[in-house]
């Protein structure tokens, strides 16, 4: 579908989507009320009004037929069928004895008429996703792209590539099924992930990796392994800066497809390739081969890399805590939001003394390199055990998925035996003690736990000291304050501890960029920037580079009596030689300065294969639908997982960005959703007038007047209360942008 479906009034997306919004969800609530019609209909109960939208102000278009008001309200965000004998307020209930009445209708028959709403939902929802099949709707495959290298899929062993085919005892077929199967397990939980792997010659290999997960921090803080889908390599978006929107102008767009890198032949869904390609190769040009959405021609174009990274700028700064997490190391210690970290020192012999921070990055590394102390590691190789004891490393290259266990292996967790290595990376401490095909049994002592990665393994066996240098209010400047680390106004000691939810050592303080405290003298800071003397008290705002990597931009806000005067500034200096001579030794990398669009595949099917592919996710809907309810009874998932009409808008303009079949998708969703809520035995919805019968049936006549009035009032309020609550929910996360 070109366009998407709110192309016929352009320019008016936001009401061009209330309007879709409005027609899905009166179609869905029309086929419901039909539903019970039609039931009423073949069971011989007079339909009073069937109404689409509610009648309000008296404004409504209806007409009278056959002894029944059919009429379209002027709100139309509902319906209602209105049956000859019935109200939901049992106060309001007139029966005259008449047989046409609901009342005086068998239990079978008021049955299929309250469950006809529902099954007519049903048997819609089922047709809708045969459509939807047919015509082919746009699914992301399961394959991992980017990986959050501190997440808990990179640190469990997964690798970008890897194709998911199991989570847990459920198959999936799409990343989107993956991810709900991991979320839907509750911050935190643990999942058993199957995923298919291919090595550079080819060889397919089956691994099962259990992962505990995380809070994702988005709408529910539902659970999430840090794991992203691999990207297309269609061009979603281009980065905004004038360094390269001129340069990239004619050359690159939105919705071109790169499909050669220098050469190299990007597969239509490894999108992320093509980053992987160009990632050490700041100050260069890429030569791409780009097909053009526009007119489908394919031609070579030369085009800038983006530079980022940070190399020692000779600039030493105080890392400020904003926050502290209550009963954590630093709390025992006595930090509090406000401090200003100046220097650090590993409390170990071989620590190498006390150092001043240049990053907030740099700090968090020194808090992982306090609690890396030497562990004992007991080997077992084939009837051979082996003791040894080796010291874990850090690197100071980017984090890197596979030498993410901090003992430099690859492998697989095999449950409570222990680590199976794979492979033994260059640097490893246990390069000359290890084997591949070895199994790792031990640590310090113990088996290593089942449940967890290596690199979990490896920090909870290993603790040192830190000792922190700190200033406790006052100015934050150099010239009022820290000359020498001895003049601190405080030294606490204190012990990272393993975060459960971020798998790594940590202190328990929120952190955030802080003041210049001093200058390495002979620095870039200092040669080229006007060193201590300009730049004390000054927070880096933002460190850029031009496209050939011959400047470095920089931007400042310094304080009101800065010499560069107060507020945000930018200073403009010339890279030095030896940065450029090897930009990659000093951390620098690079990117092509455009975004790319999540890959996705159609595949359209047949009639008889669409059937049975509706069939079974017809089944996955209803049972999620239940099983999600379950887990807010049980309090794995918040509330504000559930999604009210502010979250119905979101879906429905996704579903138009991803095109029909995808919106037939959504509109099938939310009627098999519809059906199940309703079935649920809640007074007011149709679930609990059948158990209102199903009662009926086992003491032999209908419940007392008090008991039938006490519960529509209580199901009332609380039907009520959970709307207001979700919708309120879902400002609350369109305002925070957590949706």
């Amino acid at each position: 579908m070109n366009g998407g479906l709110l192309s016929f009034l352009p320019g008016l997306d936001t009401v061009n989507q209330a309007i879709i919004i409005i027609a899905a969800f009166s179609a869905i609530v029309f086929v419901h009320e039909l539903g019970h019609y039609l039931a009423a209909r073949l069971t011989g109960v007079r339909v009073e009004r069937f109404f689409i939208g509610f009648d309000i102000f008296g404004l409504a278009l209806e007409k009278g037929w056959r002894g029944t008001v059919y009429g379209v309200g002027i709100l139309p965000l509902g319906g209602y069928c209105a049956l000859a004998g019935q109200n939901d307020d049992p106060r309001k209930e007139i029966r005259t004895g008449a047989p046409d009445e609901i009342q005086a209708k068998p239990l079978w028959a008021r049955s299929l008429v309250f469950a006809g709403g529902v099954l007519m939902n049903f048997l819609f929802g089922f047709l809708i996703l045969i459509a939807a099949f047919m015509y082919g709707i746009p699914f992301i495959p399961p394959v991992l792209g980017e990986l959050d290298p501190r997440g808990p899929a990179a640190v469990h062993g997964f690798l970008p590539g890897d194709r998911v085919l199991r989570v847990d005892d459920r198959r999936v077929e799409s990343f989107e099924e993956a991810a709900e199967a991991i979320a839907l397990s509750g911050a935190g939980g643990e999942v058993m992930v199957e995923v298919e792997r291919r090595d550079a010659s080819g060889i397919r290999r089956i691994l099962s990796i259990r992962v505990k997960g995380r809070a994702s921090g988005g709408r529910g803080n539902l659970n999430s392994i840090g794991a992203e889908p691999e990207r297309s390599r269609r061009i979603g978006g281009i980065v905004e800066d004038p360094a390269f929107t001129g340069p990239l102008a004619g050359k690159l767009a939105v919705n071109d497809e790169i499909i050669a890198v220098d050469g190299v032949e990007i597969p239509e869904n490894q999108g992320g390739l093509i980053q992987r390609l160009l990632a050490n190769r700041p100050g260069e040009e890429a030569r791409l081969k780009v097909k053009s959405a526009r007119d489908g021609e394919v031609r070579e174009v030369l085009v800038p890399l983006e530079t980022y990274g940070e190399w020692d700028l000779g600039l030493r700064i105080g890392v400020e805590i904003v926050g502290v997490t209550p009963g954590g190391p630093a709390d025992r210690a006595g930090l509090s939001a406000g401090d200003l970290v100046t220097a650090y020192e590993i409390a170990d012999p071989d620590g190498g003394g006390v150092r001043r921070l240049a990053s907030t990055e740099q700090f968090m590394r020194a808090v992982i390199e306090a609690a890396l102390r030497p562990v004992d590691i007991l080997l077992k190789r084939k009837s051979e055990t082996i003791a040894a004891r080796v010291t874990p490393k850090v690197g100071t290259e980017m984090p890197d998925p596979e030498r993410d266990t901090l003992l430099g292996l690859e492998g697989v967790m095999e449950g409570g035996d222990g680590f199976r290595i794979g492979r033994i990376l260059p640097g490893s401490p246990l390069e000359k003690i290890a084997e591949p095909g070895d199994l790792l049994a031990g640590l310090a002592g113990r088996p290593l736990p089942a449940g967890k990665s290596l690199r979990e393994a490896v920090e909870e066996a290993s603790s040192h000291d830190l000792k922190l240098f700190l200033r406790r209010g006052g100015e934050n400047r150099l010239a009022a304050g820290l000359r020498e680390v001895t003049e601190a106004n405080l030294t606490v000691r204190l012990s990272p501890r393993v975060s459960p939810r971020h798998r790594r050592p940590m202190i328990g303080v929120d952190l955030a960029p802080g003041p210049v405290t001093s200058v390495e003298a002979g620095s870039f800071a200092d040669t080229a920037l006007g060193g201590a003397a300009r730049l004390a008290g000054s927070r880096l705002a933002a460190l850029q580079y031009s496209p050939d990597l011959a400047t470095t931009i920089l931007r400042f806000v310094f304080p009101a009596d800065s010499p560069y005067g107060g507020g945000l500034k930018t200073l403009v200096a010339a890279t030095p030689g030896k940065i450029l001579e090897n930009p990659g030794l000093a951390g620098l990398l690079s990117r092509l300065p455009v975004s790319f669009k999540t890959a996705e595949e159609v595949r359209p099917l047949p009639f008889f294969e669409a059937v049975g592919a509706a069939g079974k996710k017809w089944v996955d809907l209803s049972l999620m639908v239940y099983s999600v309810i379950h887990k807010l009874v049980v309090r794995t998932l918040p509330l504000d997982a559930v999604g009210g009409p502010v979250q119905l808008f979101r879906i429905i303009k996704i579903a138009d960005d991803r095109g029909f079949a995808y919106f037939l998708y959504i509109v099938a969703l939310i009627s098999v959703n519809l059906g199940v809520c309703n079935l649920l035995p809640f007074p007011v919805l149709d679930g609990g007038h059948l158990a209102f019968l199903l009662i009926e049936w086992l003491i032999g006549g209908p419940p007392p007047r008090l008991v039938r009035d006490t519960a529509q009032w209580i199901g009332l309020i609380c039907l009520l209360a959970l709307m207001l609550t979700v919708t309120g929910y879902d400002i609350l996360h369109l305002l925070r942008g957590t949706g």
